[in-house]
């Protein structure tokens, strides 16, 4: 029931970011840096052995990149979520501090700092981009989000489950 759960809560944190990263796009007031048939790409490449791109804009495309950006985000999503669940395991104190989901969401923009924007050749927290300001507050954006969508589901829905 666990990895139900875990499956569960990461699928909804991360609609939950997608939804409001839709909204808060149409509104400009973020910028996204990176289509999905780019991240799908990029992630592809990942399986090829290719790990840097001098731009990914130019990288030949894959078959089923944007299935693959979908398949990978949700993923990702439900692995951080997983991990955040465990920490709550071996952590009890952890637990109903409602501070910690969102700070943790927060703390995963580590991944698109440390690793995406440097293989996609735009330097450690997109030193290397004209657009280095709305990049990090995209991803500083998308992320706390995502953490307010696990607080989300232990609010409103690990309650109903057992």
């Amino acid at each position: 029931m666990l990895i139900a759960q875990i499956i569960l809560s990461g699928t909804f944190a991360t609609i939950i970011m997608d939804l409001c990263a839709s909204f808060l796009a149409k509104r400009k007031i973020i910028h996204p840096f990176i289509t999905q048939n780019e991240l799908g790409r990029w992630f592809l490449y990942l399986f090829k052995g290719k790990y840097f791109h001098q731009n990914i804009t130019t990288t030949p495309p894959l078959k089923n990149e944007k299935l693959w950006c979908f398949i990978s985000h949700y993923l990702i999503g439900i692995v951080l979520t997983g991990f955040y669940f465990g920490m709550e395991l071996k952590f009890p104190w952890m637990k109903n501090q409602f501070w910690l989901p969102i700070f943790y969401g927060f703390v995963t923009v580590i991944f698109p700092w440390f690793w995406l924007l440097p293989s996609i050749n735009m330097g450690f927290v997109a030193a290397k981009s004209e657009q280095r300001s709305k990049i990090i507050r995209t991803n500083i954006t998308n992320h706390t989000v995502f953490g307010l969508g696990i607080l989300l589901w232990m609010i409103l829905i690990k309650p109903l489950f057992p």
